[in-house]
């Protein structure tokens, strides 16, 4: 009967009933694209960051991580077959560090290379895709000492395609080598600062100048099949056994814990935004049920009088509030998905309005993305909102 009272009474006054649903339903609207699109951004920077500039799995001895020295290797004649049998495992890249100063015509600085077998690196980074076709090829032409730059060491260092650079480091006698490498690539990502630090040459040409053996490298990077922490950590705890002693194996949050204090934070952020939105979408709840109530107050103490309690008073007020809230989040919730699964396909482009984020390695084209977790989370928060909305214009109806 409660229900059957609700119901009609939300139909009384058609405007006020139409004119909070459409105001739940943009406030929800605009939380679940808010979530999907903060969420894509999220989900966007995790990519880019494991699948070009870092990996899922990395192992390096203790040593090198603590001091960068040249001379710091493992031995990964048995190691990479037999991280490469588990399932999980997409791709194995075997790697050389240098830290080396390089020198064009117009610039001296210093900068990071990265030798690698292309095939396997492929195998690991998207990097290669990162390569108009109108700026080279990662190392498709087997032409010795070729280098891949980023597009910003190329801005910075006015160098293009073809161009020489001299990179000047120490082998293994502790000599100081220098080399002219010819540019084969310029590859542009979303981080600024990526593109300016890192380069990559061929393994081969690498240990051609340092000494360093066939069977030695710095760095073995592991790609995984996804991104999910149980699949990461699975993994992990598998190749551990596997490495001698002085050689350690970390994960991407490991590697960069500020990646994994930037993604929760950010998870958190989502969720005190919702609330934000929805606490003061609930005022407005509030203030339209109060009003209903002043205006029934006399109808409201005919019914007390007549038998119905005060409890079932309440319940009546609290029950409207309630459907109200639970229609127009509804619809809501399903227009703001339907918009981020929409533009979750095709994207969308922020170049003019966060351009600037791109320095932070953020990409300028954001695919919205919403969890299963995420939606529930929401429409828990839209249930309690309409109850806690109607608690004081309740208290009120069933006041003297």
């Amino acid at each position: 009967m409660i229900l059957q009272f609700a119901w009609k009474n939300i139909g009384r006054n058609k405007v006020r009933s139409a004119v909070i649903l459409l105001a739940i339903t943009l406030g929800l609207t605009a939380s679940v694209f808010a979530v999907a699109f903060m969420n894509g951004m999220i989900n966007q920077k995790v990519e880019d960051t494991i699948r070009i500039e870092m990996t899922h799995l990395q192992i390096n001895t203790q040593k090198f991580i603590d001091e960068n020295e040249i001379e710091d290797v493992l031995a990964d004649s048995i190691l990479e077959s037999r991280i490469r049998s588990i399932p999980e495992v997409i791709g194995v890249s075997p790697r050389i560090l240098l830290t080396v100063m390089a020198a064009t015509s117009h610039k001296t600085g210093g900068a990071q290379v990265v030798a690698i077998d292309p095939e396997k690196e492929k195998q690991v980074s998207r990097l290669y895709t990162c390569i108009p076709d109108s700026l080279g090829n990662f190392f498709s032409e087997n032409i010795p000492n070729s280098i891949v730059v980023g597009r910003k060491f190329a801005e910075k260092y006015q160098v293009q395609l073809h161009s020489k650079i001299i990179l000047s480091f120490v082998n293994l006698e502790e000599e100081q080598v220098s080399a002219a490498f010819r540019i084969c690539g310029i590859f542009h990502t979303n981080n600024p600062a990526y593109e300016e630090a890192k380069m990559f040459i061929r393994a081969n040409d690498a240990r051609a100048l340092t000494g360093i053996k066939a069977d030695s490298i710095h760095e073995m990077a592991i790609q995984l099949t996804n991104n999910k922490d149980k699949t990461v950590a699975k993994v992990q705890t598998q190749i551990t056994p596997m490495l001698p002693n002085g050689v350690e194996i970390r994960n991407w949050k490991e590697i960069s814990p500020i990646m994994g204090v930037y993604t929760g934070f950010m998870q958190i952020e989502l969720m005190i935004i919702v609330a934000i939105i929805l606490f003061a979408l609930g005022f407005g709840i509030v203030n339209a049920n109060l009003m209903s109530v002043l205006e029934r107050k006399q109808e409201l103490n005919m019914l007390m009088a007549i038998g119905m309690n005060r409890k079932k008073v309440m319940q009546l007020i609290v029950t409207e509030s309630t459907i109200l809230t639970l229609l127009g989040g509804f619809w809501g919730m399903l227009i703001g998905l339907a918009i981020a699964l929409a533009t979750g396909k095709t994207g969308i482009d922020v170049s003019a309005s966060l351009g600037s984020y791109q320095q932070l390695g953020i990409a300028t084209i954001i695919h919205p993305l919403i969890t299963f977790n995420q939606f529930v989370i929401i429409a828990v928060m839209v249930v309690i909102i309409g109850i806690l909305s109607a608690i004081f214009p309740a208290r009120m109806a069933t006041k003297p």
